[in-house]
C-alpha cells in the first residue's frame, strides 16, 4: 500500500471513529434517558418527517428488535442499510483512488431511495384509512379481472 492510500485510510478511519464515538455515546444517552434530538419538521410543521422515529429505531436495533426497529420507522431496516452499503462502496473507492465520483448504478438506486422516502414521508402522514382505501383499489380491479 503506497502512502497516499495509506494517508487516506487512516485520514477516514479517524472520521470514521470519531462518528462512531459518537453514535455510541448518543445510543448510550437515549437507553439510559429515553430522550433524543426531537424532530425540528414535526415541531414547525405538526407532521412526521420521513425520519421521525429514526432515533427509537437505532436504539431498538442496538438490542437487535429489528421488527421494533421496522416498527418505528419502515426505512431504518430498508433504505438505511442500502445508504451505508454505497457509503462504504463510496469510501472503498476514496481511499483506493481519491475520486468522490457516484457511479451511474449507485446513483440511480439513491435516486430510488430518495423517491421511496419522500412516498413513505406523505404516505406516514396521510389521514387513517385513506391510504388502507388507496391500497384496496388494486386487490379488488385484480378481482374483477382489470
Amino acid at each position: 500500500m503506497n502512502e497516499e492510500v495509506k494517508g487516506r485510510l487512516l485520514a477516514e478511519l479517524k472520521k470514521l471513529g470519531i462518528l462512531l464515538l459518537v453514535g455510541v455515546l448518543y445510543a448510550i444517552w437515549c437507553n439510559l434517558t429515553g430522550l433524543g434530538i426531537p424532530c425540528v419538521f414535526r415541531l414547525v410543521f405538526g407532521i412526521k418527517c420521513p425520519g421521525c422515529g429514526m432515533t427509537h429505531a437505532a436504539v431498538a436495533m442496538t438490542h437487535l428488535d429489528i421488527a421494533g426497529a421496522f416498527y418505528y420507522n419502515k426505512l431504518s431496516v430498508t433504505v438505511v442499510p442500502l445508504l451505508i452499503i454505497i457509503l462504504l462502496v463510496q469510501e472503498y473507492r476514496y481511499i483506493k483512488t481519491s475520486s468522490r465520483k457516484i457511479s451511474l448504478p449507485e446513483t440511480l438506486i439513491l435516486s430510488v431511495m430518495l423517491f421511496v422516502t419522500i412516498a413513505y414521508g406523505v404516505a406516514r402522514n396521510l389521514p387513517k384509512g385513506v391510504l388502507e382505501s388507496l391500497t384496496g383499489i388494486l386487490p379488488q380491479a385484480l378481482r374483477a379481472g382489470l
